[in-house]
């Protein structure tokens, strides 16, 4: 992007921080015949040539070799490329203005750490479906109870040209990701000693009423007013094994908080979990990070202040196929940081929050700095900063677009705590019997309730 383009939007931004009236006029909607794809990102790429223009993503036909369709893992569609140049300690100074925090850290901290840059593609597409309620969403969604809450959003993007920093996190939290689906995957926790534990592996049903193609905003509310639902049961390891849960995060989460239960197979007990928000440590995640840092951030927006810096070229986790689906974990879980030969790295255009804790409110973090890809693949990161502002953790979401679909994907993902040198990886699916599978035909009723719990720790 050039100077020009970085000084509009940061205005635009200036101009528009803290409002919480959103949606766009109506001249401002000829942007997406003009420079705008359907989903808000610039159709151009940026002046240097090394981020190209959008022109629709991967088509549907992609089939590259090795491909199997239905078997819950895609094949790497950039197989035979090479990295353009590596980033490790000595050369990072040339690159700064692109990395994350957490990324310079760990380029200074371990000389065994590098980041391997590849050219930058933008293949996520999506269903026409998506792109016209994104359209819509455009003139009618808007926040309510002070950016807390959204309204008259449905089945797409909810602000495809975001004003305030609440709309971008909304944007990053209505991301389509294809519902319903069903997966198995297995999370890890690599420990100071350098050694990889097992900390779950889980069968997950998830499903998005906001997502629903056959329903509107009015079926929507009439049904719950829920754009998240996840099914859980453990697998392993045998401590946790038959133990279930389930939670539902909503559009409002002022009248209609997470919700979320818990199933006990040792006292075969259901009980609700209210602690299963902002910063309580996720077990399964080795403690490394948070309930609001799933996928980097799903969550309540009352405890920050989110600031919209405006729009940047970032080296961000891109079509990482070869990481999520066809790695083994033992060949990518090193000691103190994931195998950098299997990380991808591409440089595309994000929009940049910055959050800032809210005076009197109680948050283990102070302050964090989020990164969203234009086009909305899902593809992100996070810094997180602690006390006097020392930077203690870095989160990466890895975006691997289901081209035959076609759909963003954006499920695996990992977090470092920079302060412990420990580290961990969500949601693998290179192991054998891992997978991620989309459910066209849905599922029972009962899947997404309390009582189908002890159920699922049966399967």
């Amino acid at each position: 992007m050039n100077h020009r383009s970085i000084l509009i939007l940061t205005l635009i931004a200036i101009f528009y921080a803290g409002r919480a009236i959103a949606g766009v006029n109506a001249s401002e909607t000829f942007q997406f015949n003009d420079s705008l794809t359907p989903i808000g990102a610039e159709k151009a790429g940026n002046d240097e040539g090394t981020i190209p223009p959008y022109t629709g993503g991967l088509p549907a036909n992609t089939s590259p070799p090795g491909f199997q369709p239905g078997s819950g893992r895609w094949t790497n569609p950039f197989s035979d490329e090479k990295p353009l140049y590596s980033i490790t300690e000595q050369n990072m100074g040339k690159y700064k203005d692109r990395l994350s925090e957490a990324s310079k850290i760990l380029l200074k901290k371990f000389s065994t750490y590098r980041m391997d840059v590849y050219p930058s593609h933008r293949s996520v597409a999506y269903p026409a479906w998506v792109l016209d309620n994104t359209r819509k969403n455009a003139t009618h969604a808007h926040l309510t109870k002070n950016g807390l809450a959204i309204e008259g959003a449905f089945g797409g993007i909810p602000f495809p040209i975001p004003k305030n920093g609440n709309e971008v996190m909304w944007n990053h939290m209505l991301v389509y990701n294809g519902y319903p689906a069903e997966y198995r995957g297995r999370n890890w926790y690599v420990g100071k000693n350098g050694k990889a534990v097992n900390s779950g592996a889980l069968q997950v049903s998830l499903q998005s009423g906001y997502y629903n193609p056959t329903w509107n905003v009015e079926e929507l509310k009439k049904n719950g007013n829920a754009f998240f639902e996840a099914a859980y049961h453990f697998i392993f390891p045998p401590t946790a094994a038959g133990n279930a849960s389930y939670s539902i995060d909503t559009l409002d989460p002022v009248e209609q908080p997470r919700r979320a239960w818990s199933y006990s197979a040792a006292s075969r007990r259901i009980r609700i979990s209210p602690d299963l928000t902002y910063d309580t440590p996720i077990a399964s995640q080795g403690g490394v990070t948070n309930y609001d840092e799933g996928y980097v951030f799903l969550g309540k927006l009352d405890l920050f202040d989110f600031k919209l810096v405006g729009k940047q070229e970032m080296l961000i986790p891109y079509n990482n196929y070869s990481l999520a689906f066809e790695s083994r974990s033992s060949q990518i879980l090193t000691p103190k940081h994931l195998n950098p030969a299997f990380v991808r790295w591409e440089l595309h255009r994000v929009w940049v929050v910055e959050a800032t804790r809210k005076p009197g409110k109680r948050h283990s973090l102070s302050r964090r700095i989020f990164y969203f890809d234009e086009d909305w693949s899902g593809g992100s990161m996070s810094d997180a900063f602690s006390r006097g502002d020392k930077p203690v953790k870095g989160i990466f979401l890895a975006a691997t677009p289901l081209y035959d679909m076609p759909m963003p994907m954006a499920r695996c993902y990992w977090a470092y705590d920079l302060s412990s040198d420990i580290y961990t990886l969500i949601q693998h699916f290179g192991d054998p019997g891992m997978g991620y599978q989309i459910k066209p035909n849905g599922f029972p009723n009962m899947t997404f309730s309390p009582d189908a719990l002890p159920n699922r720790g049966k399967h």
